[in-house]
């Protein structure tokens, strides 16, 4: 088996494993348990532990993982892309609200970036933000921007 060495892949990997780490040895410096609760130290404890799993999986990957072919290589195009739309989200927030900023991010990812049949796009973004705004909006009381439609 021939060995994949995916540099950009393989260098981000071993970033978050470092974070990972630590994160890890930051946590080990807190407290874990306070009684019978979690104490300071345990979520990031249990992220730390995550990141640095997740991102060592990921590494083993850039390195043992056949090469994409020369087809499926986008190049620059799908990180600008996101990078453009979430920009603008981010920027279309406060203006146009929450509900309207994500549908509107969700639609353009899933159309423009990840090519996907506009129908099967537009039904995605709307049980999505449905979705994000039942469980923020609603159940956890999450004060959303409004935008123009709001109260």
């Amino acid at each position: 088996m021939k060995l994949r060495i995916g540099g950009g892949d393989l260098l981000l990997s071993l970033t978050f494993a470092a974070l990972g780490l630590i994160w890890v040895l930051g946590a080990l410096q807190l407290q874990m348990w306070d009684r019978e609760t979690p104490g300071p130290g345990f979520l990031p404890l249990v992220f730390g532990v995550l990141l640095l799993g997740f991102a060592l999986v990921s590494a083993a990957q850039a390195v043992f993982a056949p090469a994409a072919s020369a087809e499926d290589q986008g190049g620059y195009r799908k990180p600008l892309l996101v990078l453009l739309i979430l920009s603008l989200a981010v920027t279309a927030l406060e203006t146009a609200g929450f509900v309207l900023t994500i549908f509107a991010m969700l639609l353009a990812l899933y159309a423009l970036v990840e090519r996907k049949p506009f129908v099967s796009a537009l039904v995605g973004a709307l049980v999505v933000t449905g979705a994000l705004h039942v469980i923020f909006g609603v159940w956890l009381s999450v004060p959303l921007p409004l935008g123009p439609f709001g109260k």
